[in-house]
C-alpha cells in the first residue's frame, strides 16, 4: 500500500505542466516520505530544476534527516549548494561523498562532474590568468574521471568544454567528436534528461565548429527544459563560458534569454476613504493599470518577480506574474495582520475583495518574506525598510541566475517621495546607475490630478520611534577551555585585536560593548558592519592564541543582522544603548556560526546587496534553528569577492 502511495505522488509530479512547488504533500503522505528517500530525491532534484535551490536544499538536508547516509540525497544537497553559488560548502559536501565506500557508479559520476562543476564556477571567479588556467585543468580533469566511467555524454562533454578553456583545444576537439560519433550508441534519453542530451550535443557541436548542427539542438534543449529555469540557467552559463573561448552566433544565446529579475513597486489605486464618485471608476483604472503592466511583462518576459501586496498595482502585478507560470517573491513590511489594516483592506468590508486577492497571491507565491515580523506601530520606517529588502532579494537572485535585475514601478509622478513610497523605490534604484521602468499612473488614469493621499498611520511617539542599524555579535571558539591564570593575558590580546580593528575603521561602530569574549557592536550601515566582520576574522586569524593557553584551531564566530531597533539613553552605562527584537535575532545567529566564518540574516543579505557594489559575496548557508529555540531564520555566509 505504500508502494502504491509513493508510486501515486511520483507520477503527480511527473504530469506534464505540474510545478514541483504546486504538488501536493498532505499530512496523509507524511509516512511516505519518512519511509522512502525516493520521493525527497524526485522533489529535490525537480526543485533544482526548477531553480528554486533554497528550497531544495532545505527539503533533501529534512530527508537525510530521515534517511542519513543516502547517498543521492547527498548527492542533491551538495548540487542544490553548488547552483546556489555556495562553492565552499558544495565542495565540502561533494568531497565527503566520494569518500563513502561503496558508492556506485552512477552516483560517483555524478558526483565527480559536480567536483568538475564546482572548479568551473571557480574558473569564472578567478582572478589571475594563471589561477583560471589553473581551475580550468582541474574541472576537466574530474569531469574527464567521470567520462571514464559513464556511457553518457554530459561529463564528457563538460570535460571537452573546459580543455578548451585550458588552452588544449586538441583534447577538446578529440572528447567533443567523441560525443557526437557516440550519439547513436546512447539512445534514447529518459524525458526527465533529455534536455541535458540535446544540450551536450549541442556543446559538442559547437566545440567542433559545427554552429548549424550545435543550433539545432539548442533548440532542443531549449525547448524540453523550458519549465526547468535552474537547468535553462545552467544550460546559459555553459553557454557564455564557451563565448569566452569561441564565437557563440547571437541567435543560440537568445534561446536561453532567461528574462530579467523584477523588483516591482506600484501605487494603491483604491482607498477605502473615498466618499465622492471618480473618473474613471477603480474597475476601469485596474483595468488600464492591469494591461500597462501586462505590456511591461510582455516585453521583459521575467524570470522571477519580487513585490509586495498592497491592494493596487502591487496586487495586479503578481496576479500576472502567476498567470505567466513565472517564480513570484512577495515581501512584507511588517507583520501581516498589521499589513492587511494599512495596506490592503483597512478593516473596511468594501475592501474585503482586496484582502481575499492578496490572500490567493500569498498561498501561490514562491515565498513570502518579511522585511521583520513586529508590528507596524505607525513607523513608516518599516515601508522604507520592506522596499530595500525587495531590491536587494531581487539582485541577490539575479546573481544566482546569472541575468540583470531591473526595476518596474506604477507612479503618479507628482507624488512626493515620503519614506516607503514608490518615488523613493525608483529613486534608490536609480541611485546605483540602474534603470527602471516607470508606469505614469496620472497618465493612465487619463489625465486626472492625484488627489492627496491621507496620512492613514498614526506617526510614533519620540520613544517609540525605530532605526535600522546593522548589528554584529561575535564571540571567541575554545574560550570555555581556558583557565582563570589565562584569563588576563587573553583579555588582553584579543581585546586589542578588536580595538585595533575599529580604529582602522572608516566608519566605526557607533556603539560597542564587550562582556568576558562576547562582543556587540552597532553599525549604521551594513556595508560597514560586513567589512569590520571580515576585517576581525582575518586579524584574529593571525593571532597564535597558543601563546595563552588556547588551541592553535581559536578563532571567532561572527552573527550579523539588520532591522529596526530602539535608541535610549542606558542609565548604567551612561550612554545611549540599542534593544528590541532585532537585537536578540543578532544575538542568536552568532551561537550557530560555524567559527571563522560571518553568517548574516536574509535581511542583513538583501541590503548588503543593496550598498555593497559588487563588494562582497554571500553564499546561502540553510535556514537554521537559531540559539536557545529563537527562531527559524535564512542565513547567509559573508565573504570578500
Amino acid at each position: 500500500m505504500a508502494e502504491d502511495g509513493v508510486e501515486d505522488v511520483l507520477l503527480q509530479l511527473g504530469e506534464s505542466g505540474t510545478r514541483v512547488l504546486d504538488a501536493v504533500r498532505t499530512p496523509a503522505h507524511e509516512p511516505l516520505w519518512r519511509r522512502d528517500a525516493r520521493l525527497y530525491r524526485a522533489f529535490g532534484k525537480e526543485l533544482i530544476g526548477e531553480g528554486h535551490y533554497t528550497h531544495a536544499f532545505e527539503l533533501v538536508r529534512e530527508g537525510l534527516a530521515h534517511h542519513e547516509g543516502d547517498p543521492e540525497l547527498l548527492f542533491c544537497r551538495a548540487l542544490a549548494l553548488a547552483r546556489g553559488r555556495n562553492l565552499a560548502k558544495a565542495e565540502e559536501y561533494v568531497g565527503e561523498l566520494l569518500q563513502l565506500p561503496g558508492l556506485d557508479d552512477h552516483t560517483k559520476v555524478e558526483s565527480l562532474s559536480l567536483a568538475g562543476r564546482v572548479q568551473k564556477d571557480r574558473y569564472e571567479r578567478a582572478k589571475s590568468e594563471g589561477e583560471r588556467l589553473a581551475t580550468a585543468r582541474a574541472s576537466a580533469s574530474l569531469y574527464e574521471q567521470a567520462a571514464g566511467l559513464s556511457k553518457g555524454d554530459f561529463p564528457a562533454v563538460n570535460a571537452a568544454t573546459m580543455w578548451l578553456l585550458a588552452g588544449d583545444p586538441a583534447r577538446a576537439r578529440y572528447l567533443a567528436n567523441r560525443v557526437v560519433e557516440g550519439r547513436a550508441a546512447s539512445g534514447e534519453a529518459s524525458p526527465e534528461h533529455e534536455h541535458w542530451r540535446q544540450a551536450s550535443l549541442a556543446e559538442a557541436y559547437a566545440i567542433l565548429g559545427h554552429w548549424s548542427e550545435a543550433e539545432a539542438h539548442y533548440r532542443l534543449a531549449a525547448e524540453a527544459a523550458r519549465a526547468r529555469l535552474g537547468d535553462r540557467a545552467s544550460m546559459r552559463r555553459n553557454l557564455r563560458l564557451l563565448q569566452s573561448a569561441t564565437s557563440v552566433p547571437r541567435d543560440v544565446l537568445d534561446l536561453f534569454d532567461l528574462g530579467p529579475v523584477v523588483a516591482f513597486v506600484g501605487h494603491m489605486i483604491d482607498r477605502p476613504d473615498r466618499e465622492v464618485p471618480r473618473f474613471p471608476p477603480e474597475a476601469e483604472l485596474e483595468d488600464r493599470v492591469g494591461q500597462a503592466i501586462e505590456r511591461e511583462l510582455d516585453d521583459l518576459r521575467p524570470a522571477v518577480g519580487y513585490c509586495s501586496a498592497a491592494c493596487g498595482a502591487d496586487i495586479l502585478f503578481a496576479e500576472r506574474m502567476l498567470r505567466r507560470g513565472a517564480e513570484l517573491h512577495v515581501v512584507l513590511p511588517f507583520d501581516r495582520e498589521d499589513f492587511y489594516a494599512t495596506s490592503v483592506d483597512f478593516r473596511q468590508s468594501r475592501m474585503a475583495p482586496w484582502r481575499a486577492r492578496c490572500d490567493a497571491v500569498l498561498r501561490r507565491a514562491t515565498d513570502v518574506h518579511y522585511a521583520t515580523r513586529e508590528s507596524f506601530l505607525g513607523d513608516l520606517l518599516l515601508f522604507e525598510l520592506g522596499n530595500e529588502f525587495i531590491q536587494g532579494l531581487a539582485l541577490l537572485r539575479a546573481e544566482e541566475l546569472g541575468v540583470e535585475a531591473c526595476a518596474v514601478a506604477v507612479l503618479d509622478p507628482s507624488s512626493s517621495a515620503l519614506a516607503g513610497g514608490t518615488a523613493q523605490f525608483v529613486e534608490a534604484w536609480r541611485a546605483r546607475g540602474a534603470g527602471a521602468r516607470v508606469l505614469d499612473l496620472s497618465a493612465l488614469r487619463g489625465g486626472e490630478e492625484a488627489e492627496a493621499t491621507p496620512a492613514p498611520h498614526p506617526a510614533p511617539s519620540a520613544a517609540g520611534r525605530r532605526e535600522v542599524k546593522a548589528m554584529l555579535f561575535g564571540d571567541v571558539k575554545n574560550f570555555s577551555k581556558l583557565k582563570e591564570e589565562q584569563a588576563p593575558s587573553f583579555f588582553v590580546t584579543f581585546l586589542e585585536q578588536v580595538a585595533g580593528v575599529i580604529e582602522a575603521s572608516k566608519a566605526p561602530p557607533v556603539f560597542r560593548n564587550t562582556w568576558g569574549d562576547g562582543l556587540f557592536l552597532v553599525f549604521d550601515r551594513v556595508r560597514d558592519c560586513a567589512d569590520f566582520a571580515l576585517r576581525l576574522l582575518e586579524r584574529i586569524a593571525a593571532v597564535d592564541f597558543t601563546k595563552v593557553g588556547l588551541p592553535a584551531d581559536t578563532t571567532v564566530r561572527i552573527g550579523v543582522h539588520a532591522g529596526p531597533v530602539y535608541r535610549h539613553r542606558d542609565p548604567v552605562i551612561g550612554r545611549d544603548n540599542f534593544f528590541g527584537s532585532h537585537v536578540n535575532r543578532a544575538a542568536r545567529i552568532e551561537p550557530v556560526t560555524t567559527p571563522g566564518c560571518a553568517y548574516a540574516s536574509e535581511q542583513f543579505a538583501a541590503l548588503l546587496a543593496n550598498e555593497a557594489d559588487g563588494g562582497f559575496r554571500l553564499e546561502y548557508v540553510g535556514v537554521e534553528d537559531l540559539a536557545k529555540g529563537y527562531d527559524r531564520c535564512a542565513l547567509y555566509r559573508v565573504a570578500r569577492r
